[in-house]
């Protein structure tokens, strides 16, 4: 069974409620203010059958006052019918349901000349000829016009074939896309709690599945789903969906909300956009303020017109959307902009970056960077998204938050563009994407900043892993820093010794001067044996400069040619090595010996003696019991 929307668009009065029911048999006016009045003042839902096609009908309100729910509902159809009174023709609304099914994105549809009981086939004839002119060029032209009568039937019959015609011709929805249920409806019913409505525009969407409810966030659990009034296990895209949800109230859910997957999605305020601007609205002026539509959603918003102050009519341009509230968005979605008052439709267009950064309006790279994300094949546009992220890398379910895809496919995509060449995939619980032009400049950038610290530390071996990983990599997710590590290490261009990082092959070389007060500096300390002088005394004995003492003495410690007891005793390597022989001939392993026999066996005065046994039992040499000593 194919299953597919149709939505009625058309002027206050011109029968589409009256169509949908001698189509279906079903009033879609469902509230008792519309009963009285005799319009259409929300959305209205019908189905019906026709062999192996399951249509259901959205019914939108023709009344100007009423656009917005109209538009809450055209957002998820798969074809129009165009409804124009035999008695009125073509009427201002008419214009601007059929300007709002052209920008967002409608293909196809069929007009439908209502109410042919009450005019001649003169008539007739004068209205089909000004749907033809209306419609040229437009996603109409050339569509079937059928003279029907919802009163007497005439023509039901064969409108029912053309919808069944062309909805075995529109392209299915992608129910291998991720699930999205943009809201229309929500209400609650005793015993079962918050429901709410809508047409599943892409996934699935099962009985006893968590879901989350964005903007918001909220999750909630599938309690029970009906297409078309009749309960069943799983709905599909393409279908008019009601959800039972459990763990929501009634008053956290409102139209414009999307029932989606847990966890991948982010609500926005921000979104990059071609825009259009239909020619019969106003210039629109850089910061204007306007009202935008997506989906099911209606909130205000800024357009910063990008190089440009003003957009004239029937021009196109790229442009920033600065919501005042949080809503949920993919690149390649549809959306309409209303003017702030009076309310009329002025224009629309496509997402493009659904979450970027904000631009300034004088930037010139961007309308590139957007002009790339406007066309082409997917495979083209992710080097794009990765080359916008300010932090120059993201993971697999960050673009996916961006696009919408089943992370299997996502992840066969971005394997098969590494294998080009243009982009890395570094291994993680969910793989970090980066452009192979990224990591060639982290690398570069890596190798110059450890370069300039050795120019700056000739007496250090290398520069701190962390300082590295801060200087350059701060932002970017630790798999980043790990990768072009190790691959500067594979490529032999770096060395890493513990947490330092060096050039491949670089020796610390002493200047003749330095290396002639190295060698002074070490005869002292292995002449001072066990009563080594303090830093002090040794700078006053050096007749040196002071700074270059200082400089020597410390890369010593560093190299550990020279050991740092405390602040006050600094004894070199053999010397140590010596007190530990001495230590372990006069006592085996697991002896005990008390601070009056260490100060014996060495000659040492209590001053010496108490920091050079801290220093052993932290080198876990000798562990302290009491006031005696264990040899390890």
């Amino acid at each position: 069974m194919r299953h597919v929307i149709v939505g009625t668009a058309g002027h206050i009065d011109h029968g589409k409620s009256a169509l949908i029911r001698a189509l279906t048999g079903v009033d879609p006016d469902r509230l008792k203010e519309e009963k009285q009045r005799g319009i259409t003042i929300d959305l209205g839902f019908a189905h019906l059958e026709l062999d192996d096609v399951q249509v259901g009908f959205v019914d939108v309100p023709g009344h100007e006052k009423f656009v917005k729910n109209m538009l809450a509902g055209v957002g998820g159809i798969d074809f129009v019918l165009l409804v124009v009174a035999a008695d009125e023709s073509i009427m201002p609304q008419t214009r601007e349901h059929f300007d709002i099914c052209r920008l967002l994105g409608v293909r196809s549809g069929i007009v439908v000349i209502n109410k042919a009981d009450l005019v001649d086939s003169e008539m007739i004839e004068l209205v089909q000829d000004e749907i033809l002119e209306a419609t040229e060029g437009s996603f109409l032209e050339g569509s079937e016009i059928i003279p029907v009568s919802s009163k007497t039937g005439e023509g039901i019959d064969r409108l029912k074939k053309a919808i069944h015609d062309i909805a075995l011709s529109v392209p299915l929805r992608p129910s291998n896309r991720l699930l999205r249920l943009p809201i229309d409806r929500s209400f609650s019913i005793r015993g079962f709690g918050t429901v709410v409505t809508g047409t599943l525009t892409s996934g699935e969407i099962r009985k006893d599945e968590e879901v989350e409810l964005i903007p918001g966030g909220l999750t909630a659990r599938v309690r029970g789903v009906q297409v078309h009034g009749k309960m069943t296990g799983a709905a599909m895209a393409g279908q008019r969906t009601a959800v039972n949800l459990q763990g929501v109230d009634l008053d956290q859910v409102a139209r414009g909300m999307v029932v989606t997957v847990p966890k991948v999605f982010r609500e926005t305020q921000i979104l990059d956009v071609h825009l259009h601007l239909l020619p019969s609205a106003k210039p629109l002026k850089n910061l204007l303020k306007v009202r935008f539509h997506q989906g099911t959603l209606e909130v205000l918003a800024r357009v910063a017109l990008l190089g440009r102050d003003m957009l004239a009519p029937g021009d196109s341009t790229y442009a920033q959307l600065r919501l005042d509230s949080p809503v949920f968005c993919l690149h390649g979605d549809t959306f309409i902009i209303r003017q702030f008052s009076p309310t009329i439709t002025i224009g629309g267009g496509k997402v493009l970056h659904p979450n970027p950064s904000k631009h300034r309006s004088t930037d010139r790279k961007i309308p590139d960077i957007l002009m790339k994300l406007d066309s082409g094949r997917l495979s083209d546009k992710i080097p794009v998204f990765l080359a916008t992220e300010t932090r120059r890398a993201m993971d697999l379910n960050e673009l996916d938050s961006l696009l919408g895809l089943p992370l299997p496919d996502l992840k066969k995509l971005c394997s098969d563009l590494a294998g080009t060449g243009d982009l890395v995939m570094i291994p993680a619980p969910s793989p970090i994407l980066v452009l192979q032009s990224t990591v060639e400049s982290l690398t570069k950038d890596t190798l110059e900043l450890i370069s300039d610290f050795h120019e700056k530390n000739p007496l250090q071996k290398g520069i701190s892993r962390e300082e590295l990983r801060k200087r350059i990599y701060d932002r970017l997710p630790a798999e980043v820093f790990r990768h072009c590590l190790e691959e500067l290490v594979e490529n032999r261009k770096v060395s890493m010794e513990k947490d330092t990082v060096s050039l491949f092959g670089r020796e610390v070389q002493l200047s003749a001067e330095g290396q002639s007060l190295r060698e002074r500096i070490e005869d002292v300390y292995k002449k001072s044996g066990f009563q080594p002088p303090s830093f002090s005394e040794l700078q006053a004995s050096m007749n040196a400069d002071a700074e270059e003492v200082r400089r020597i003495f410390y890369w010593m410690i560093k190299e550990q040619i020279l050991v740092k007891i405390s602040e006050d005793f600094i004894y070199h390597r053999s010397t140590i090595d010596a007190i530990k022989e001495k230590v372990k001939s006069r006592f085996a392993p697991g002896m005990k010996f008390s601070v009056a026999d260490f100060k014996e066996i060495l000659d040492l005065t209590r001053k010496h003696s108490i920091p050079l046994l801290e220093y052993l039992d932290r080198e876990k040499f000798t562990r302290r019991q009491g006031n005696e000593r264990i040899l390890l």
